[in-house]
């Protein structure tokens, strides 16, 4: 039975385009041209099934999307882009390709999605302005068709700021680890770097349970390049790990990249695509304060006028509030004193 069910607030730009016929863009090598932000209505009815089966689209044992449709999509900026057939009038599933070209290649999907909003399918992925991708709308089942609403909008499921590194951690939906990896880095950042005890709880507290909803986590932990010997994707020292009892067991010989449980935290290896489970990831950017925002006075360098700014206004907010959450606190002394010194 399949039961993922959540729903995520979409930002809907542009009006709903005309319903499109599924004759016209049935043929993987004739796919309907649209660009920027909005909402295109669409059927499937009458489609049949060109597309081949992508292995980062296996949901439920299957890895097709049946009576498909296609789009070539002109993303309008570069940004972190999601779709969603949410309300569809059928049990769906959605694909988007780095490249809009005839019958594109299953290796070239960024993004899949089965069951996000009850059994319609949502995608997230990060866009280059001015490239056109592929997006592949079909159905789960080999007899299903219907009806319903694309909208492509822009946003991340959930962008936070650690307080306790002013650090900024973005979730969004992905398929492999690979895949995950990619969009963290054209974010800015890498998959999230879990340093200590007090940052797994931090990371599962906020994300673990994201929408009311038990996630797996991609984290940028992984042993790909020397077996049994994991490490972090950012380069930082893999100083502490929260592996589950058993845990990692390479199950297969196959599992090289860590995911984090929403039930409690724990981490667990699996292999490149998931073992199947959907999965979402949080990206790590940071720190979102340059140093030399602590230098108050203007003199480039961090020095005691500057510690005395956030000795003078503490518990309070404005004028020393490095990581921007509201009070003058600890974690913002513990920022000033990491930029002791010369401004570089």
């Amino acid at each position: 039975m399949k039961k993922y069910r959540f729903v995520f607030p979409t930002v809907m730009l542009g009006i709903v385009a005309p319903l499109a016929n599924a004759q016209s863009n049935n043929d993987c090598n004739f796919p309907q041209a649209i660009s920027g932000y909005g909402v295109t209505a669409y059927t499937t009815s009458g489609a049949t099934t060109d597309g081949l089966a992508a292995p980062s689209c296996l949901f439920f044992n299957s890895n097709q999307i049946y009576n498909d449709i296609w789009y070539c999509w002109t993303a309008p900026s570069s940004d972190f882009v999601k779709i969603d057939l949410c309300g569809s009038t059928f049990d769906n599933k959605l694909a988007v390709y780095s490249v809009c070209s005839p019958c594109p290649d299953p290796a070239l999907v960024i993004a899949c999605n089965d069951d996000t909003c009850a059994t319609s399918a949502t995608v997230t992925f990060h866009s280059q302005a001015g490239q056109t991708y592929g997006i592949r709308v079909g159905a789960f089942a080999a007899t299903g068709t219907g009806t319903g609403n694309m909208t492509i909008g822009s946003g991340w499921l959930l962008d936070l700021t650690n307080p306790a590194n002013s650090h900024r951690y973005i979730a969004f939906t992905t398929t492999t680890w690979a895949a995950a990896q990619a969009t963290a880095v054209l974010a800015g950042g890498h998959l999230v770097t879990i340093n200590d005890a007090a940052e797994n709880q931090w990371v599962h507290e906020n994300f673990g349970n994201l929408a009311g909803i038990d996630r797996r986590i991609w984290i940028g932990f992984t042993d790909e390049a020397n077996e049994g010997t994991f490490a972090w994707s950012s380069g930082e020292s893999a100083a502490f790990t929260n592996w589950n009892s058993g845990e990692p067991n390479n199950s297969g010989g196959v599992e090289d990249y860590a995911e984090m449980l929403g039930s409690n935290g724990k981490w667990n290896d699996l292999n490149l695509a998931g073992s199947g489970f959907q999965h979402i990831a949080v990206a790590e950017l940071g720190p979102t304060v340059p140093p030399c925002l602590a230098d108050f006075d203007g003199d480039s360098f961090v020095g005691g006028s500057d510690l005395s700014v956030i000795l003078s206004n503490w518990g309070g907010s404005g004028l020393g509030d490095l990581n921007l959450d509201g009070v003058i606190s600890g974690p913002d002394l513990t920022t000033i004193l990491s930029a002791w010194g010369a401004c570089p």
